[in-house]
């Protein structure tokens, strides 16, 4: 194996015990791993869409094009919920594993800054083929800048002004069935996203009451926006177990995607008709509950009021549940 590969293997072993038992302390130890590798000038293997020639190096100096860098095409998966992520392997055992494919070797800080750069893929995967792991942009970010990643907490914060500007991995959207728009904040998301979200939620079919759907969150900061349909107030228990689903599944749907910043409207407190303080003690008591049987995951909840009365409202809650 290639001297640039050969100490890769910390890697593999890392991510091996990250899939053993996940947790704060195991994806600190792949984030060190990266790290150690980088220092000593690692490279990674990539797979490129020129099937005709296969070039084994790609290094400045030592390859045609601009910057010494030939212009290919990298391959990429695509999850189910249609995110495309770039593909990396630790060496090229790991690369034969898949099918054939021409492949180069880049230095690996070379990949990570790109990867932090290019806002339309989520990140890496990491041997995709053997024991992957999803190397996401804000975990990248992460470890190019040297912060912990076992140092994410659990918090719940709270921020008054417009959901559709904030600058984090997800926002959710208090949708109506048909997930194709309409007034309020779902208006207001789906106007700050652009057409080509309206263009992805025609094909999620609708969502049932208490449920959540995911896609991109498109021309908005958020990389993702979960959907979800909060019930219309009646006055009835099942309007509380709605609710509390509604706060419950976009939290587990966040998890199931690696996310871990989320921020909430106030659901079903609209033209929905759901008492503000109702719902606030409802939404609260599911974040503390989902953060208490997740205490290892790491998740940042926001509540995004669109007033002070609003933030006011769950402050008071806050205070009497203490």
């Amino acid at each position: 194996m290639e001297d640039h590969l050969a100490g890769n293997r910390i890697i593999e072993e890392a991510i091996a015990a990250l899939h053993a038992q996940a947790g704060p302390k195991a994806l600190e130890a792949v984030a060190e791993a990266f790290r150690k590798r980088m220092e000593q000038g690692a490279e990674l293997v990539i797979p490129v869409m020129q099937p005709e020639v296969e070039i084994r190096s790609m290094r400045p100096g030592k390859a045609p094009g601009a910057n010494g860098m030939p212009d290919l095409r990298l391959q990429q998966m695509q999850t189910e919920d249609g995110t495309r992520w770039n593909v990396a392997f630790t060496s090229r055992e790991e690369a034969a594993k898949g099918e054939k494919t021409a492949t180069v070797t880049i230095p690996m800080e070379n990949v990570l800054k790109g990867a932090k750069e290019f806002r339309q893929e989520a990140g890496i995967v990491i041997n995709p083929y053997g024991q992957p792991f999803m190397f996401s942009r804000e975990l990248i970010a992460k470890v190019l800048a040297g912060e912990g990643l076992a140092l994410i907490e659990n918090k719940i914060l709270f921020d008054i002004g417009d959901i559709t500007q904030m600058d984090i991995e997800c926002i959710v959207n208090a949708a109506n069935s048909s997930l194709l728009g309409g007034g309020g904040v779902d208006g207001a998301i789906h106007r700050a996203a652009g057409k080509e979200l309206l263009e992805e939620c025609r094909g999620l079919h609708g969502c049932k009451t208490g449920q959540a759907k995911i896609t991109k969150g498109y021309r908005l900061k958020a990389r993702y926006i979960i959907h979800t349909v909060g019930p219309v107030y009646h006055g009835q228990e099942s309007d509380a177990q709605l609710l509390a689903a509604c706060y419950q599944n976009s939290l587990e749907l966040a998890r199931e995607h690696g996310i871990h910043s989320i921020a909430f409207p106030a659901i079903s407190t609209g033209i929905y008709g759901y008492p503000k303080q109702e719902a606030a003690t409802i939404a609260l008591a599911v974040a503390a509950g989902w953060i208490a049987a997740h205490k290892d995951y790491g998740m940042v909840i926001v509540f995004s009021c669109f007033d002070r009365e609003t933030y006011e409202i769950y402050q008071k809650v806050l205070k009497e549940n203490r």
